[in-house]
Parts: C-alpha cells; structure tokens; sequence
C-alpha cells in the first residue's frame, strides 16, 4: 500500500487526531529506517573489522590476504586508536594486519561475521581478537606461547593440531611450522645480506627507518636484557664501537646494529643506559616474532652477522670468539 494514501485515508477519520496522525508517521518511517539497516548489516558477504587500540592516535595499518581475501594490499587510516574495515567475501579467508612497526597479526575471516581489535600500542603482544571462536582461540594460544622459542612453539601448535585436526587454526599453525621448521636462515658465508630495513621502534627520539645499503661493515647483534650472555658480550661492542669512530677507512669502520627481544620497555631502556648502548638500536617489543628475527630465522640469543662493505656475509653464529672475533680482527686490522 502506498503510505501517503494510507495516511490521507486515516486522516479523514474524525477520531484520527493529528498527534496521533504525527505519531503514526514517525513509527512508520522509523520502521522502514530500521529494516534498511537490518538488511545492510545481514549483507552475508560482508566481512567487518573493528578497532580500538590505546595510546595510539593517528597511524596507518595494511591488510593483506594470500589465500583470495584481497587481491591488494589496502590501508586502514587509524585515528583517535578507532578504526572500521570492511569487505566482501565470497569464501572464508585469512587476513593478516601489519601494524606500523612491521609486527604482524593474523584474522581468520568469514562472510558476514564481524571481529573486534582491541589492545595497547605499547604492548602488541597483547592485541586482541574478538568475535568469533577461532580467532579468541588463537589469540589465546598466540599470548601464552609468545616467550616461546622457535622449537617450543613448534611443539605447542602441534599438541593444538592433534586436538583440533579440524580447525582453520590447525591449517594456518601447519603452514607455520613449515616454514619454521624449514631452514630459514638465508645465511651463508660469501652470500649476500637479505634487504632489510628496521623502522622506528617508538622507544627513541631517532624516527628514520635504517636500510641497510652496501658503504661499510655491518654488525648485527641480537640480544635481549632476560639472556645474560647477550649482555656479557656487549664490551666487545662498545670497543667496537669506539674503534670504528676513529677509524678514517669506511670498509674497515664496522657498524653495529642491535636487535633486542624484549617485550619490556623499561628492562630494554635500562640495558641500553647502563651497559653503554651507543650503538643503532631498535626493540619492537615483539620477542621472537620480531619481523627480521623471522626474517633471517634466529634461532637463539645472543647471535651476531657480520658483513663486508657490500653486505656479503662473512662470519655468523651465537659465540663472539669463535665465530665473530678473528673475522672481525682480520677486518678491521690495518695490517690485513
């Protein structure tokens, strides 16, 4: 029925007020308002991501999906740590977030659900995602493994996969521990550093993003404030550190650069203002999921690489005397 003529007709009944009239109307427009709303959010191909990070003002996260979710990388714009997604899906998928800092986070979505991100900026080990079963479970399982090391964690999804053979999660820890148990390290001696670039860690006034480009030596040096032998080394990198400043050469003035593990900013900020830290130095609060320890598939600590000037590996391992010391030396001696 045409609604204007209904309420014409109503209208000319003596015991149709025009308040009731004025009522009538008001209930009839709010209805045809909430059905269209109720049909946009019962889309069943519309998938939804919301967001509410703390201590985050303004940045830009990307999403990615391999497995036919997106066939781009989109950016989400953050502000005021609120954020909306959405998109449609004709299949479930798998989502991955990238935060700022390269820190990675998986979504397993489907049609026509909606998950929530909810955390601190200042700890994203703990973000979480809500809304749906299997990403609360993996969530879960991701921050009660995340001080794991790479074995353990092997060890952990596959006690998950043998009890619950069935679930997306299962499928998505398989792939993992693949590549996890593939080996990862792209080292090897004469062979050229994979590209590597290290942005801000938040941590620090320095706000540039380090690529490491062929000019000089480079040390890397992965540590942690929790693993003492990290730390008992460090004096041979602030000699290091010294030498290089005064050393007019470039191809012998080594270049350190520390990567720490931990997920504490104070422990970190107390390490580096104590046992002399003069060197680059990023934390990404993220342990053993820290992008480049992924990258170049650290499997303990402390561990260093040391390259030429044009980035070709030269020695690497976790013992400074046997695997970085005479390296070094012959490097950065005058009389190599």
């Amino acid at each position: 029925m045409n609604p204007s003529r209904l309420v014409s007709g109503l209208a000319g009944k003596s015991y149709f007020s025009l308040f009731t009239l004025s009522l009538f109307t008001l209930h009839f427009s709010l209805l045809i308002a909430a059905a269209m709303i109720f049909a946009s959010c019962s889309d069943p191909s519309r998938f939804r991501i919301r967001g509410e990070i703390s201590n985050l003002r303004e940045a830009d996260f990307f999403i990615i999906s391999t497995d036919g979710g997106l066939d781009h990388l989109d950016t989400i714009h953050v502000e005021d740590g609120s954020f909306k997604w959405q998109t449609h899906l004709d299949q479930e998928a798998t989502f991955t977030l990238i935060f700022p800092n390269l820190s990675q986070q998986v979504i397993f979505a489907t049609p026509g659900e909606d998950v929530k991100v909810v955390g601190d900026a200042a700890e994203l080990r703990a973000i979480n995602i809500l809304g749906t079963d299997e990403n609360e479970d993996y969530t879960q399982f991701r921050i009660d493994h995340f001080y794991d090391k790479p074995n353990q964690l092997v060890a952990a999804m596959q006690d998950y996969i043998d009890q619950k053979p069935d679930s997306r999660v299962s499928d998505y820890m398989r792939r993992r521990i693949a590549v996890l148990k593939n080996d990862n390290n792209r080292l090897g001696k004469g062979k050229p550093l994979p590209s590597i670039s290290l942005p801000p860690d938040g941590l620090s006034s320095d706000s540039t993003t380090i690529n490491l480009r062929p000019h000089h030596p480079i040390l890397l040096v992965f540590w942690a404030s929790w693993d003492r032998s990290s730390i008992d080394d460090f004096y041979n990198i602030v000699k290091l550190y010294h030498q290089s400043k005064h050393q007019p050469d470039p191809k012998r003035a080594v270049q350190a650069i520390g990567i720490s593990l931990d997920v504490n900013p104070q422990e970190y900020a107390s390490v580096c203002r104590y046992d002399s830290v003069l060197w680059d130095s990023r934390c990404y609060r993220l342990s053993w999921s820290t992008p480049i320890v992924e990258q170049l598939g650290i499997r303990e600590l402390p561990y260093y690489i040391l390259t030429d000037d044009q980035l070709k590996v030269i020695a690497y391992g976790n013992n400074w005397k046997q695997d970085i010391a005479q390296p070094l030396w012959r490097m950065t001696s005058r009389e190599r």
